[in-house]
């Protein structure tokens, strides 16, 4: 059982063809081992679903005590924590699932540079096949390997931040010494590194998703939570990610924070880009076009109500698991429905469209590019950053 629901996180399903509808036909249809994981841990879960989150309760339990012990040990430096030569953000979070860490992570770097700093990204490459201890996505003039091999992510954080080493690779430190001895980093910011604690950190950044900080407030595999709510005891500054209107605080009050700063964030659209020509115009472009839309990401119906604020006439939609990798079937699927609903255009995100490259479409096809703003606390953010990038 605990086998099976770990493959799930580990690995992407990959829906049926027959699957792929509208809104209202995905939500219908759209089935997988994720799903039946959110149902089992949902409150409003079917009665012949409680023994089966009765015993993962149970496992839950001694999956959150190793983890205290895990901490622990590294606490009390039983477990080694290495030191690398210059200072090192961590970006993480405590719930499985998308909470804006790749966003954040451009984010950082892009102050950092406007700043004057040297920053490396590190990321572990989830979903690349490359097994090399160290791979250089991007050396800060140019890209230099697919999503294939390291992920979609790095490839997409290398294309936009051309000038910025972005490399990946199991083990940070190794990554780490590379960027060093290579590129000359004098910052190296950790994607999703909360949990890696084999790294000395000089700034941990822990994402809470604002709508939803502790997902049902449970440890896995009974609830959505890699660490028990401890762990946020490591964070030196909480920012909350999908902030939209609202003060959500209130929703991490009482938690163990120590006090530490909290900034809030959101997303923006800031332009799109034509898929070919790689040309970057105004968000206008699109405006008031019908278009079909399609993505695979942790929360698509979120990209999709941004288009709508544009506003974007969406004609037809299709999602997909986080880091799907498309078929030339699912691909030439997707155009089909868009050309029968009277789409003048494809619109997809940066982050699926690196995948997209060898594809012909038959309609024009734009990437939208997103930006993480601060909406809370700049004058927080314009302090720690450049306070960790000291020498």
């Amino acid at each position: 059982m605990i086998i099976l629901y770990a493959n799930f996180i580990v690995n992407d399903y990959k829906p049926d063809m027959d699957h792929l509808h509208g809104e209202k036909g995905a939500r219908k249809n759209f089935m997988s081992l994720e799903s039946f994981f959110h149902e089992v841990i949902s409150p409003k879960r079917p009665l012949y679903l409680v023994p089966v989150y009765g015993v993962l309760r149970l496992v839950a339990v001694f999956y959150a005590l190793g983890q205290r012990v895990r901490a622990g040990l590294y606490r009390q430096k039983i477990f080694q924590t290495r030191r690398l030569n210059c200072r090192v953000i961590s970006i993480g979070n405590l719930t499985l699932g998308g909470t804006g860490k790749t966003p954040t992570v451009m984010m950082v770097a892009d102050t950092l540079r406007s700043k004057g700093f040297k920053p490396a990204i590190l990321s572990r490459g989830y979903g690349g096949q490359s097994m090399e201890p160290v791979n250089v996505v991007n050396d800060g003039r140019q890209t230099l390997l697919s999503p294939e091999a390291v992920g979609d992510e790095p490839v997409m954080m290398a294309q936009r931040l051309k000038d910025i080493p972005v490399l990946t690779g199991r083990i940070r430190y190794e990554t780490g010494k590379y960027a060093i001895e290579h590129f000359g980093a004098d910052v190296l910011i950790l994607d999703d590194g909360y949990q890696h604690l084999s790294l000395h950190r000089d700034l941990n950044i822990l994402l809470c998703d604002a709508t939803r900080p502790f997902g049902n407030g449970v440890v896995f595999p009974a609830g959505e939570l890699r660490e028990p709510l401890s762990a946020m005891g490591r964070a030196d500054v909480v920012c909350l990610t999908r902030c939209c209107g609202d003060d959500p605080t209130d929703r991490i009050d009482g938690c163990n924070i120590n006090r530490v700063p909290v900034i809030q964030t959101g997303l923006r659209v800031q332009s799109v880009i034509a898929l070919g020509s790689g040309e970057e115009t105004g968000i206008e472009t699109l405006q008031h076009q019908p278009v079909g839309a399609f993505c695979g990401i942790a929360h698509p119906l979120d990209f999709f109500h941004m288009l709508e604020q544009v506003p974007v006439q969406i004609v037809n939609q299709n999602y997909f698991p986080d880091h799907h990798d498309y078929s030339t079937d699912e691909l030439q699927a997707i155009e089909n429905r868009a050309k029968q609903s009277g789409a003048k255009c494809i619109v997809t995100t940066e982050k699926d469209a690196v995948k997209l490259t060898g594809h012909a479409f038959g309609l024009p096809v734009y990437a939208v590019r997103v930006v993480q703003e601060i909406l809370e606390g700049q004058d927080e953010w314009d302090r720690l950053l450049p306070g960790v990038g000291a020498g």
